[in-house]
């Protein structure tokens, strides 16, 4: 195992043994960080850059996106490695890219999330590498198939900057404003409330996805009341099942915050209204990708709008042919802000379609986005009742594995299908149950190696699939 993901286990086993008090202290630390790295530098540049091409008109966005695309695709032709040798290989030129217009990018080969995986160094520009301190995440999105993924400081403050000025400005708040987060991350690493930590410096308030349960809403509420967040992020399942079950047992909060901003599945019409109910705001979706490559976010109408100033959108088909508005196909995204590890034409993995027609908060310069086909994943339940999506963050930090899958085979037993390098060994196998116990309990779990991991008839596999029958009203039991 590499010595980084060494270094982070250590950091967790600490975490696990240090009080309530002290995980508090430390995350606020990690907050001041935070703010630095991300809402520092040029932050508040590009938020006044963002913001001010929001009314521009489609011709003027055209332009500049065509502008910006040519610069990155000749950075990226010069500094990155992979696609030197790839572009180079296809007969593509610098002066083709220097004169390339948005019509012309299905001439560049489409990149996989299987070209990445295990070549990520080879993603990385030189020039960038050479000057700047650079940060570097394994993380694992919806397909269960890890990422390595790098970025400078820079690129967070560009990634966040976008995220400010149209997800949160477009609901009416703002980043900076005191916020609750329901994430990945295992905050509470252990059964006993509160199920909830404070980062001081962030007025961020982090909930445990992996608690959630009719017997702890009630402690759930009283972290919301506590703190009083004036915004919520984070999974949007998480959010509808926490509300669902408040409303079941009565409960709302008592006091009215600006919106949510939720992510990582997709926000259908019940659930918005559940959560409504529960939380007295109006719940926004936002799609992106760990990558940083799209940026989608919902405005006052209720449309989910592609923002081409932060990663252009293609639909393709099978054979990688653009289709036309209107029909579903492949999402692939060239981004637009990333200095550090650009991606050119990369397929997400996700289905969607491109609206015919046009929105009526007249932002026609941006796309609409609809019927994204994605994130195919079952809820897992606890023997006490908690529900947990978003299962990914079992294989965080572990480069030998190239793709998860996790099954409920029953209630107390978890199997956990893995497509790894052959320097996959006991202690990660180890570490996967250690996490999958943190966050369901007592349970058995199976690690079970294998080839290759069955994909739906769209080429995606289901990272996440429960076995348990369904009860009456069409939750596990």
């Amino acid at each position: 195992m590499k010595p980084d993901v060494n270094w982070r286990h250590h950091l967790e086993q600490l975490y696990r043994h240090v009080p309530v008090w002290g995980q508090n202290l430390g995350i606020s630390l990690f907050g001041i960080s935070y703010r630095r790295e991300r809402l520092g530098g040029v932050f508040d540049r590009y938020v006044r850059e963002f913001r001010a091409r929001d009314r521009w008109s489609e011709h003027q966005m055209q332009d500049f996106v065509e502008e910006r695309l040519r610069a990155v695709l000749v950075h990226t032709f010069r500094e990155v490695p992979y696609y030197s040798q790839k572009w180079g290989a296809a007969g593509v030129s610098i002066k083709d890219l220097e004169k390339l217009k948005l019509s012309d990018l299905p001439r560049i080969p489409v990149t996989s999330k299987r070209d990445l995986i295990g070549n990520s160094d080879l993603f990385v520009a030189q020039d960038v590498a050479a000057k700047k301190k650079l940060h570097r995440y394994y993380t694992s999105g919806s397909t269960g198939t890890p990422v390595a993924f790098s970025c400078s400081s820079h690129d967070h403050q560009r990634f966040l900057a976008a995220r400010e000025a149209r997800s949160f400005g477009w609901a009416g708040t703002s980043l900076l404003c005191p916020r609750a987060m329901i994430g990945g991350r295992m905050v509470v690493p252990d059964s006993k409330p509160p199920y909830y930590r404070y980062n001081l410096i962030e007025r961020q308030v982090y909930f445990s996805a992996f608690h959630i349960s009719p017997a702890r809403v009630k402690d759930y509420l009283e972290g919301f009341h506590r703190y009083r967040p004036m915004v919520m992020t984070g999974y949007a399942h998480s959010y509808y099942t926490l509300a669902r079950m408040m409303l079941e047992q009565g409960l709302r909060l008592n006091y009215n915050p600006t919106a949510l901003i939720l992510s990582s599945e997709k926000l259908t019409v019940e659930m918005k209204t559940v959560i409504n109910g529960a939380f007295r705001a109006r719940a926004y979706e936002e799609y992106g990708a760990v990558e940083n490559c799209v940026l989608a976010t919902e405005c006052e109408a209720g449309s989910l709008h592609i923002s081409p100033d932060f990663g252009i959108v293609e639909i393709l088909d099978d054979h990688d042919i653009p289709v036309p508005d209107g029909k579903p196909g492949r999402i692939v995204c060239t981004g637009q802000l990333s200095e550090t590890q650009p991606l050119i034409r990369y397929d997400l993995g996700d289905v969607g379609t491109i609206s015919k027609s046009r929105c009526s908060c007249r932002r026609d310069h941006l796309p609409v986005l609809k019927e994204i086909v994605g994130r195919l994943e079952d809820a897992v339940l606890g023997r006490d009742g908690r529900e947990t999506v978003r299962m990914h963050s079992l294989f965080i930090d572990l480069p030998h594995v190239l793709e998860g899958q996790v099954i409920q085979e029953q209630l107390d037993f978890i199997r956990v299908r893995v497509v790894a390098k052959s320097d996959f060994g006991n202690e990660e196998t180890q570490l996967i149950c250690r996490r999958l116990r943190e966050r369901l309990g007592p349970i058995r779990v199976e690690v079970e190696c294998v080839d290759k991991i069955e994909r739906t008839h769209r080429g995606k596999f289901r990272s996440v699939i429960s076995r348990l029958p369904p009860n009456p009203s069409g939750r596990v039991a």
